[in-house]
C-alpha cells in the first residue's frame, strides 16, 4: 500500500493540492487535505462542478458541503457507500478507494508523469506548458469577438456555433424610388440634392440586412404580382364566357388597370416605392370609362340573378319530388318484408300438415289386417332389437383397443408437450443469453472502439520510467513475497508428512507393544505393570497432542483477532469520536449563540 499511497500524493501534488512533504501516506493526510484532494479531483473530472476546496467553520455548512461532495463522487459513479462522515471522519482504507477510484476517473491527458522535481517553479512551468498547448490547438478568435467568448465556457464551443447571435440579423424598413428615369427634371433635382442616404436611414449597424431585406421584398414582388394579375385574368374571364359570351371582353380590358393598382396597393401606397405617374394615368383611365359600360355590367348582373333564382327553384322542385319517392320506396320495402314474414310462415304450416296426413294415411292402410301386422312389426322390433345386442358387442370389440389407443396417444402427448415446454424454455433461455452476449460483445466494442480512441489521442511524449520502475519493484515483491509463501506451504506439507508418518508408526508401534504386553501380563506381575504404564504413556501423549492442536488453534485466532483490532485501529475510531465531541460541543456552542441572538 506505500507505493500505491505514494503514486496517490504525486497525482494529487501534480493537480496542485500542494500536500506537505510531512504526509507519506493516506493516513497522514487531515480534514482540509482530504476536503482538497477530492474537490481537485472532481473539479478536474468535471469542470463544471461548483465545489468549496475547504471547509466553512460553521458547521451547519461544513456537513452541508460535505455532503453536497459526497453526492458530487456518487454521480461520477462512485459504486461504494459514501457520505458526509466519509469525509469528515475519514478511516484510511475508504479514503484509499475513494481516491484511486476518483485518480482512475481523471482525463488521460492530467495523468503524464515526469522526472522533474515537484516545486512550486516547476508546478508553474507545466501549467503554462498546458496553457499554450491549449491555446495553440484552437483556432483563432479575432479580438472583437472576446464578448463572444464570455458567453461560452471553451473556445471549441466559439468555433461550433460562431458569433451570430451578438450581431442579430435586423432589418430596418425604408423605401426606394423605382424608376427615377420617369420623374420630373425638378424631382429629381430635389431627390439629389435632398435624399437621404441608406446608410443615414437605417444606420450602419443594419445596413447589409435591410439591403438584403430589400431586394429580397423586390424579387418576391416582382415575380408575384404579374403571376397574380394573369390568374385573375385567366380564372375570372373563362367563367363569365359560358354565360354572357364575348360582352366582357371590353370591360375587362378597361378594368385591368384599375385591379392592377389594387393589387400592387396591398404591398404599400407610399410614392416613394411605386411610380405615381403610372397610377395617376390608370386613374384617370379608369375614370374616363363611358357609361354604356356600367349598364352592361348591370345587365348582366340582373341576368345571372335571374338565370340563378330559375335553378335554384328547379332544384327545389326536384329535391321534393326525389324526397317523395324515397318515402314510397320505404313504404313498399316495409310491405314487402311483411309478406315474406307471412309466406314463410304458411309454408311451414303446410310441411307440419302435410307430414301428419302422410301419417295418418299409412296408419288407416294397417287398420284392415291388424293382428297380422301387429305380429309383423313385433318381428320387426326383435329383429331390431337383436341387430342392436349385436351391433353393440362389434362396437364394444372395435372401443376398447381405441380407448387403449387414444389413452396411449394421450400419454404420449403428454410427454411430447413437457419435453416441447423444456425445450421452449431452454430455446427462451439460449435467446436471453444471446441476446446478453450481443449486448455485452457490442458494450465491448464501444469500450474497444472508445479505448482505441484514448490510445490514439495519448500524448506520446510521456516519461513512465517512474511507473515502470514503480511496477517492476512491486512486482518483484510480490514475486519475493509469492516464493516466500511456497517455500512455507512446502515447509508445511513436508512436516504434514513426517507427522502422519511417525503418527503411524507410533499407533503400529502401541498396537505391537499393547498386544505382546496383554499376553505376558497373563502370567508376569511385571509385564502387566508395563502395559499399565504403556497405556498410561500412551493416553498422556494423545492428550498432549490435542493439546497442542488446541493451542494452535488459539493462537490463529489470536492472530485473526489482532489483525482485526490493527483494522479498528486503521479506521481512527478514537480519533473520529474525538472529532465528533469536539463538532458536537461547537453545534451546542452555535446553537446557544443562535438562542441569545433570538431572545
Amino acid at each position: 500500500m506505500e507505493e500505491v499511497d505514494k503514486i496517490i500524493i504525486l497525482t494529487l501534488n501534480q493537480l496542485g493540492c500542494d500536500l506537505i512533504e510531512e504526509i507519506k501516506s493516506i493516513a497522514d493526510f487531515s480534514v482540509s487535505e482530504v476536503i482538497t484532494g477530492v474537490t481537485k479531483c472532481l473539479k478536474t473530472i468535471n469542470s463544471t462542478a461548483d465545489l468549496p476546496n475547504s471547509l466553512p467553520h460553521n458547521m451547519a455548512q461544513r456537513f452541508r458541503a460535505a455532503s453536497a461532495i459526497a453526492q458530487a463522487i456518487k454521480d461520477v459513479g462512485y459504486p461504494g457507500d459514501v457520505g458526509y462522515q466519509s469525509l469528515l471522519y475519514p478511516s484510511e482504507t475508504d479514503l484509499r478507494k475513494i481516491l484511486m477510484f476518483l485518480l482512475e476517473k481523471l482525463p488521460k491527458d492530467t495523468a503524464a508523469v515526469s522526472d522533474e522535481p515537484l516545486n512550486k517553479a516547476s508546478l508553474i512551468h507545466q501549467e503554462v506548458k498546458k496553457k499554450l498547448s491549449v491555446a495553440l490547438r484552437q483556432a483563432w478568435i479575432p479580438p472583437n469577438c472576446s464578448r463572444v467568448l464570455r458567453e461560452y465556457s471553451t473556445h471549441a464551443s466559439v468555433t461550433k456555433y460562431g458569433s451570430h447571435h451578438t450581431n442579430p440579423f435586423a432589418s430596418k424598413p425604408y423605401f426606394l424610388m423605382e424608376c427615377p428615369s420617369k420623374l420630373s427634371p425638378a424631382k429629381k433635382r430635389y431627390y439629389d440634392a435632398y435624399a437621404r442616404r441608406v446608410t443615414s436611414l437605417v444606420g450602419r449597424r443594419h445596413f447589409i440586412p435591410s439591403l438584403l431585406n430589400q431586394h429580397a421584398v423586390q424579387l418576391q414582388r416582382d415575380r408575384i404580382i404579374p403571376s397574380l394579375v394573369h390568374e385573375k385574368e385567366a380564372v375570372d374571364v373563362p367563367k363569365m364566357e359560358p354565360l354572357f359570351g364575348k360582352n366582357l371582353s371590353e370591360p375587362s380590358r378597361v378594368l385591368a388597370p384599375v385591379e392592377q393598382h389594387s393589387l400592387l396597393s396591398t404591398f404599400g401606397t407610399s410614392k416613394q416605392l411605386f411610380n405615381t405617374d403610372s397610377v395617376d394615368t390608370q386613374s384617370s383611365a379608369s375614370s374616363t370609362t363611358p357609361e354604356v359600360d356600367m349598364t352592361t355590367e348591370d345587365k348582366i348582373e340582373k341576368k345571372r340573378e335571374d338565370c340563378l333564382a330559375q335553378c335554384q327553384e328547379e332544384v327545389k322542385d326536384i329535391t321534393h319530388k326525389i324526397q317523395d319517392c324515397v318515402s314510397i320506396v320505404a313504404d313498399s320495402g316495409s310491405t314487402l318484408s311483411k309478406l315474406e314474414e307471412c309466406l314463410k310462415s304458411e309454408d311451414a304450416l303446410l310441411e307440419e300438415k302435410s307430414n301428419e296426413l302422410k301419417m295418418m294415411q299409412r296408419t288407416a292402410s294397417l287398420i284392415p289386417d291388424s293382428e297380422t301386422n301387429i305380429q309383423k312389426i313385433q318381428t320387426n322390433i326383435n329383429n331390431s332389437e337383436e341387430k342392436m345386442h349385436r351391433l353393440q358387442h362389434q362396437w364394444k370389440a372395435h372401443k376398447e383397443p381405441l380407448d387403449e389407443q387414444l389413452a396411449k396417444l394421450t400419454s404420449d402427448m403428454a410427454l411430447k408437450k413437457g419435453s416441447k415446454e423444456q425445450l421452449y424454455a431452454k430455446l427462451s433461455e439460449l435467446r436471453e443469453k444471446m441476446r446478453g452476449m450481443v449486448q455485452d460483445a457490442s458494450r465491448k466494442e464501444n469500450l474497444l472502439a472508445q479505448l482505441k480512441g484514448q490510445v490514439e489521442n495519448m500524448n506520446r511524449d510521456i516519461n513512465r520510467s517512474v511507473y515502470t520502475k514503480r511496477i517492476v519493484d512491486i512486482s518483484a515483491k510480490v514475486r519475493k513475497q509469492k516464493d516466500e509463501i511456497d517455500r512455507v506451504l512446502a515447509d508445511t506439507r513436508t512436516i504434514q508428512k513426517e507427522i502422519n508418518t511417525l503418527s503411524g508408526k507410533l499407533e503400529r508401534t502401541f498396537a505391537v507393544v499393547e498386544s505382546t504386553a496383554f499376553r505376558e501380563a497373563e502370567s508376569n506381575e511385571r509385564a502387566r505393570q508395563v502395559y499399565r504404564a504403556v497405556a498410561a504413556v500412551h493416553e498422556g501423549c494423545g492428550d498432549l497432542v490435542d493439546i497442542i492442536r488446541e493451542t494452535g488453534a488459539v493462537q490463529r485466532e489470536i492472530s485473526d483477532l489482532r489483525e482485526q483490532v490493527d483494522l479498528e485501529k486503521s479506521k481512527k475510531v478514537a480519533e473520529n469520536l474525538e472529532q465528533l465531541k469536539s463538532d458536537l460541543n461547537q453545534f451546542k456552542k452555535e446553537n446557544a449563540s443562535l438562542k441569545q441572538q433570538l431572545q
